[in-house]
């Protein structure tokens, strides 16, 4: 029998490998035009989504239900997407490009909403995070963020996808580590989650859709209403929009809608974290304005991109992926494993393109650990392997640290002095 993380990595590796194997082929006859750090920009653009309205006083998972209620109603009817052509030749490069733009470029809604990192106002230099995804693995993220604080290492972004997103979210909103952890462990957020075994839902499922034949809402076996709620629960008092955290934090999701990758920087941060942590087919995607979210883990499991993008003057990702090892040929007797063994390759493809983008990459040793998981003693594993890999990498931290300290200070001096000719004064350090 599958296990629950394979049946979600079969049911979507199934569905979509036609889509998958033809962008791969496309892919690789541009790629050898383009260089690492040009593909992976031009194939992870994750841009920010617009201010949501949301109605006061209401629940951030009622508003959830009206909006996909909504989008439904006002779908467009299938088959009229767009004209049929003749279709096209694509050969020199700008097509190529072109060809790539029109599916991963994402124009800003609000460029005046750009989520930069704020200057400090003692002048250092700024840190952002980028916490991947990777279940149950994504633990390990609680051990880094422990070893940083306590190394007086200051963050002043984070950004962060599925389980990075919960980890990161809940610590920017003034969460205590050891709270997270708490929920980790005693198996309550994984409840939350997941509130039932998957056999039984999908006999019930049926049932449940000729009790409730008129209702309208998008595919999965959770609502994910219980996961929001829960959500909501652990943020500290007076933290309930994005905007509102201590930290600077922005979720990356995926939109179905248009297939590409979005910063969500304002808005419910529940609602934020849980669009950025539904798996597909597991719970039923999160519908915010015009958008419908799921995991974004399915474009930019590793939001390095992002990252970089808030301004910040050191990027560190922490990658919490299964290593790719070699695999015992037994394996793939079963289409678990074969599935399984698919989702790790594809997710080291796409996280290997947002390398370029961090400036130091802090990856734990969490191999053998399955990304869904509810032992106790794996989330230990996990987290002890993110304080370990967190201390191994404080030294470069420091010497990335006082390099961006000195040409700060060296550029700084020189503006300065550029703008001011001999004989006037010049204005104090800002």
């Amino acid at each position: 029998m599958l296990s629950v993380r394979n049946y979600i990595l079969f049911f979507v590796i199934m569905t979509s490998l036609g889509s998958t194997v033809f962008s791969a082929q496309a892919e690789n006859s541009a790629s050898k035009l383009e260089s690492v750090a040009e593909r992976s920009r031009d194939t992870h653009v994750i841009d920010e989504v617009p201010l949501f309205e949301f109605p006061a006083g209401e629940a951030p998972t009622k508003t959830v239900e009206k909006a996909a209620e909504r989008q439904i109603e006002n779908s467009i009817p299938e088959g009229v997407q767009g004209e049929a052509t003749s279709g096209q030749v694509i050969t020199t490069t700008k097509q190529k490009m072109d060809a790539s733009n029109s599916t991963t470029d994402v124009a800003r809604d609000n460029p005046a909403d750009a989520c930069l990192v704020p200057p400090p106002e003692v002048r250092r230099p700024t840190v952002a995070l980028a916490l991947g995804g990777g279940g149950a693995r994504g633990t390990a993220h609680i051990g880094v963020l422990r070893v940083l604080k306590e190394a007086g290492i200051s963050i002043d972004y984070i950004v962060g996808n599925s389980m990075g997103s919960i980890v990161g979210g809940l610590y920017s909103a003034g969460v205590p580590l050891d709270d997270i952890e708490k929920i980790m462990l005693d198996g309550s957020l994984r409840k939350a989650y997941m509130p039932g075994l998957i056999p039984p839902k999908l006999l019930i499922s049926p049932v449940e859709k000729l009790l409730h034949p008129f209702k309208k809402h998008y595919a999965g076996l959770w609502t994910g209403k219980k996961f929001g709620q829960f959500l909501e629960r652990q943020l500290p008092s007076g933290i309930e929009n994005v905007e509102d955290t201590p930290i600077p934090f922005s979720a990356v999701a995926t939109n179905l809608i248009d297939g590409k990758a979005y910063r969500i920087s304002n808005g419910k941060l529940s609602t934020a974290i849980r669009a950025s942590a539904t798996i597909p087919a597991l719970l039923q995607p999160v519908a915010i304005g015009d958008k419908i979210y799921i995991d974004g883990g399915v474009r930019a499991n590793l939001p390095a991109s992002a990252a970089r993008d808030t301004g910040a003057d050191i990027v560190i990702a922490v990658l919490v992926d299964e290593p790719l090892l070699k695999s015992p040929a037994k394996r793939f007797q079963h289409l678990g494993g074969i599935a399984g063994r698919l989702g790790d390759v594809m997710v080291a493809v796409a996280d290997a393109r947002q390398l370029p983008f961090a400036d130091l990459i802090i990856n734990p040793d969490v191999s053998g650990l399955p990304s869904l998981s509810n032992r106790p003693d794996d989330a230990r594993r996990a987290i002890a392997a993110g304080e370990a890999a967190a201390r191994k990498a404080l030294p470069e931290i420091y010497k990335r640290l006082s390099l961006a300290k000195r040409a700060g200070l060296a550029a700084k001096k020189s503006t300065i002095l550029s703008d001011h000719p001999p004989g006037h004064p010049q204005i104090q350090n800002r």
